[in-house]
Parts: C-alpha cells; structure tokens; sequence
C-alpha cells in the first residue's frame, strides 16, 4: 500500500516537472541575422533554438574531422584547416549581400567577407583542439584595421589570414608568431606581399603593429560554438564574471 500511495504522490510530481520543462523549453527567444548592416530579429521557440545549437556543434565536429584526418601535428591541422577554408570560402561575389548570422551558414553558402573567412578558419581550429581567435589589426597610424587570425601552436600565437591565403616563416622555418613579427620586420618585408593594398592601405602595414600579449583567461568566440564551454561562460556572464565580447564584420554588424 505505501509504494501504490508513493506512486500516486509521485505522478502529479512528475506532470508538474514535464509542464515545467515544457513551458520554458517554449519559450520565445530570438536570434539576429544582419544582411548588409541592417539587422532583423528572429523569434522563434528556445528548443528550436537550442536543437540548432547541437546540429552545428555535431557539424562542426564531423567537418573538422574529415578535414585533419591525415593529420598528426597542430602545425598540420592548423594548415590543413586553413587550406580548407581559402578553397572553400570564397569573396563575396558582387552584388551578392553580407549575411551575418552562425558560422555553419558561412560554410554552407560557400562564401563570405574577410572577417567571415577568419571566423570560421579560427572555429575549426579550435574544434580541432587548438586555441584560436580572430580580431581587428590596426595600421600604426590606426587609419584602417584588417581581421586577422591567431592559432596557438606549440604554446605561441601564430598569424594567419585565411582570406588571402597568407601567414609568414621565420629564417628557421617555423610558421611566424606574434612576437617574430613584431620583433623583425623584414620577415615581412621579404616577402612577396610589397605591392598588395586592402582598402587603398599597403596589405603589410596591418602587421606592423602587432604586439605581444599575455594569454586573457575569457572564452574565445571559437569557444562559444562548444556546448559546454558555452554553458560555462553563460554562467560566468550571469555573475557578472566575464561580459559578452562584441565582434563586428566589414559592415559594423555585430
């Protein structure tokens, strides 16, 4: 009789959990999407929401799987990674708009601005189990900035530029780190960029000013793609422990 009254008593306990559950997994919540600067909310309910979350994380994975399955070193992953993505993000072609919306889209439509190619060449990499990130660089004279992207290889930050296909090499043949760079310009100005321009500014003036930095314990954006790493840094916003980093694209959109 007790475990048939304990049964009964559980049963409205349950429903009551499953109706929980249910309204706050229907709940409204929103995403943005910006196309050509201008941005649009859309609403939907937050499992749809969260659903979407897991497939791109799962996309991720298996792309970035295929990708470095022949691979054995960072150095390899990070290359084949990055070879990857110049061949399969293309400019955007003209008259076609800026979307800005998740990464996987990115890949999806084959194409993308110059911050998109890094955004997406720094995701993979870090799905492949290496740090990396993507920022602004700014001329010394900070007249016009450029996306660049930063993989930690063997414990240093090393530059790359998915868009143009282009990272530079030391005298002893390592891939060029922050700290080469800002220590010896004519790594360079040896190199076979000199006569390059990106919005009117000599392409290698954006590596002119590169400085070394000292590791930020926050969740890179690349992080933020990872259920679990993105579940840790919402609890950390909520306390007030770290604050959302806003990236914007060629357009200003964030």
């Amino acid at each position: 009789m007790r475990l048939k009254k304990r049964l009964l008593l559980s049963i409205p306990v349950c429903l009551a959990i499953v109706l929980a559950i249910g309204l706050v997994m229907n709940m409204q919540v929103s995403i943005r999407q910006g196309i050509n600067g201008r941005v649009r909310e859309i609403k939907m309910p937050l499992y749809i929401k969260a659903m979407e979350f897991l497939a791109r994380d799962y996309e991720y994975h298996r792309i970035t799987r295929e990708i470095i399955k022949s691979c054995n070193t960072d150095e390899e992953k990070a290359l084949a990674i990055f070879d990857w993505t110049h061949e399969n993000i293309k400019p955007t072609p003209p008259g076609m708009p800026i979307v800005d919306d998740h990464i996987l889209n990115i890949i999806i439509r084959g194409y993308g601005a110059v911050d998109q190619s890094q955004d997406v060449f720094t995701n993979l990499c870090a799905y492949a189990g290496l740090p990396a990130f993507f920022m602004r660089v700014y001329t010394p004279d900070r007249r016009a900035y450029y996306p660049l992207s930063f993989v930690k290889i063997k414990g240093r930050w090393r530059v790359f530029d998915s868009y143009n296909k282009k990272y530079f090499r030391t005298n002893s043949g390592e891939i060029a780190g922050v700290e080469d760079l800002a220590s010896d310009r004519s790594i360079i100005d040896k190199d076979d960029i000199a006569g390059r321009l990106y919005g009117g500014v000599p392409y290698k003036e954006f590596y002119y000013n590169l400085k070394p930095w000292a590791d930020e314990a926050k969740t890179m954006r690349s992080e933020k793609q990872m259920p679990l790493k993105r579940f840790i840094f919402e609890m950390k916003k909520s306390f007030g422990i770290e604050k959302e980093e806003i990236v914007t694209d060629e357009s200003g959109q964030s």
